[in-house]
């Protein structure tokens, strides 16, 4: 029994992963968004890798706003088909998306919170399925839609970001591993985009800490992957 399934079987929830691809200096895009490419290509087949290990991939709408990603896990016959899960509060994910209209949209869900705009939110409802969360501190609820997950048999969800949505996940406790990928690059800049947002810590004791660290060359890129030790 992989530790994912046993982890769902023992909690009823998820096991989370949360993957970036960043700079040396952790920056995953510029000031204006942009991020293809950061890494290399053995290090984005090895990012679908994870993908095709994952039941779900969950991404937050400014992802889908900058980037129109696809979100799928390619293999030698089209690829292994994943559930789609957009963190969208206010419900302004564009109809035209391709998580919205590449004819794979059965397998898309959107989260907004309850008092989003029925308009748009009517809107992606005849495209997608939509799924109205309590809201935590304006945005959905994690801790919700991870118990919901879990009861609709979801037992490996891949976090790709960006830097808000790892940051959440990762300062409440909800990730259980990381796999960070780093390019021999730098960035720099203030207003360039973290692969780690969120409010941080005030102390270096309250940093979160990984164990099991394990690094992998991919190319010119190196991967790093590690429990986290709070969960």
């Amino acid at each position: 029994m992989n530790e994912a399934f046993n982890h769902w079987i023992t909690t009823g929830l998820p096991w989370v992963t949360v993957k970036a691809a960043m700079t040396l200096d952790g920056k995953i895009a510029t000031e204006s968004g942009e991020s293809k490419w950061i890494t290399g290509e053995p290090a984005r087949r090895k990012g679908i890798y994870l993908r095709r290990g994952s039941d779900a991939i969950l991404v937050g709408v400014e992802t889908v706003l900058a980037d129109d990603p696809c979100l799928l896990a390619r293999g030698k016959r089209g690829g292994v088909q994943l559930r789609r899960v957009i963190l969208d509060s206010q419900a302004r994910t564009p109809l035209d998306a391709q998580v919205v209209s590449d004819g794979r949209e059965e397998h898309t869900t959107v989260v907004v919170v309850r008092g989003a705009s029925a308009r748009r939110v009517a809107a992606l409802r005849r495209r997608v399925n939509v799924i109205e969360a309590p809201a935590r501190k304006g945005r959905v609820d994690l801790r919700w839609l991870l118990k919901r997950m879990g009861k609709e048999s979801v037992t490996s969800l891949l976090v790709e970001g960006g830097g808000e949505v790892n940051g959440s996940f990762l300062q409440s406790g909800l990730a259980h591993r990381v796999a960070f990928f780093y390019a021999p690059k730098i960035l720099g800049g203030n207003r360039s985009r973290a692969a780690v947002g969120g409010e941080g810590v005030q102390r270096l004791e309250d940093s979160l800490q990984l164990r099991e660290v394990a690094w992998e060359r991919l190319g010119p890129d190196l991967m790093l992957t590690a429990r986290v030790v709070n969960v």
